[in-house]
């Protein structure tokens, strides 16, 4: 509904990285632009620097982030909303008792990756193409709530939208392969692969131009600087703003998996991806099927056997044009940009195509 509040409640930090609230800010932009006013209410001002840097309003309960407590959060919502009001629910710590208090005072969304447990929720979104595992119909069916499924609802950014991504495979001497984990890289995945690749396969480590990017949570920057030190072919990127840009400059890309595999779908980049935690369980099937991405393995479960996994796939693959052109045909197919747009148009009642 146009001019309601949407309140979206999330968090970020160096344990859980940057994902949620990356994924809450594309559909804040969005709702701005076409709805009204957006608030944002986090735990604590590691989530709120982020935010503030792009102009919405935040609320910091001072809480702890896997730790919510639910009346004071009733409490302040109490004194703001108007029961036309959203809030949108973005976090693996907030269970479905919170959001059943909450929905006393104002329609809830709730993001659901995983089919843990039945939301209590007026709009259910997973955009992740493995949703067709679950039975959201058979659960929901005695529900009033609208079911926003599959890949259609991937909320990417603006700039995913602006950019026309290149489908022939550049011609190159030296080819331009982007490195990242999220914004936290928890399991220190970027470290080890270059660390792997300078030990086990020099020629490749020094005939590749690198660009790592990082996010503001990331925690192991002194280590990293050391091993690149003086390397010619290693940017280092902090903090990117234009991931689409600096993803369509690029000829491949190593990374874990999570919502950046529908980016580089988006942009049409040849792609090699770890699955790092278990919320990514199910991105390997669905992404590796037919070779549209290339799966190094679980790197929890064996870090050894995945990063040997990632230098024999990277050897062939940056060898091969052919290959490369045929991911680039798959991922034109998969992905569009306009997630966050059939979204909004849901909250406000709106018919999506």
């Amino acid at each position: 509904m146009k001019n309601s509040v949407l309140y979206i409640r999330t968090d970020a930090n160096e344990v859980i990285a940057t994902g949620h609230v990356m994924r809450c800010l594309t559909i804040a932009e969005e709702y701005r632009k076409k709805a009204g006013e957006v608030c944002f209410i986090v735990s604590d001002e590691n989530s709120a620097k982020m935010i503030d840097r792009r102009r919405y309003n935040v609320i910091v309960t001072n809480t702890k982030w896997n730790s919510v407590d639910i009346e004071s959060e009733y409490k302040l919502l109490k004194h703001k909303i108007r029961r036309s009001d959203w809030l949108l629910i973005d976090s693996y710590h907030i269970y479905s008792s919170y959001a059943a208090r909450i929905k006393q005072l104002l329609n809830v969304v709730v993001f659901d990756d995983m089919f843990s447990e039945k939301k209590i929720a007026d709009v259910i979104i997973n955009y992740n193409v493995f949703y067709r595992r679950f039975d959201y119909l058979n659960r929901y069916k005695h529900e009033k709530c609208i079911l926003l499924l599959g890949e259609k609802y991937v909320p990417l950014r603006k700039q995913f939208r602006e950019i026309e991504p290149e489908i022939n495979v550049r011609k190159y001497e030296r080819p331009k392969i982007l490195l990242m984990c999220g914004g936290a890289d928890k399991p220190n995945l970027i470290y080890e692969t270059l660390q792997y690749l300078k030990e086990n396969k020099p020629e490749l480590f020094l005939q590749v131009d690198w660009k790592i990017v990082v996010g503001s949570f990331y925690s192991n920057i002194d280590q990293l600087n050391l091993l690149i030190q003086g390397y010619l072919n290693i940017e280092l990127l902090c903090n990117v703003e234009n991931m689409a840009a600096l993803m369509n400059k690029c000829d491949l890309c190593v990374t874990a998996a999570s919502t950046v595999l529908y980016e580089c779908c988006a942009m049409l980049l040849p792609t090699l991806f770890f699955v790092v935690s278990e919320d990514q369980k199910y991105d390997a099937e669905v992404f590796s099927k037919d070779n549209m991405l290339l799966y190094c393995g679980n790197y929890m479960d064996g870090k050894k056997e995945a990063l040997k996994r990632m230098e024999v796939v990277l050897s062939k693959i940056v060898k091969n044009r052919e290959q490369q052109y045929k991911m680039k045909q798959m991922m034109k197919k998969f992905v569009d940009a306009k997630g966050a747009e059939r979204i909004v148009a849901a909250l406000m009642g709106e018919k999506n195509e």
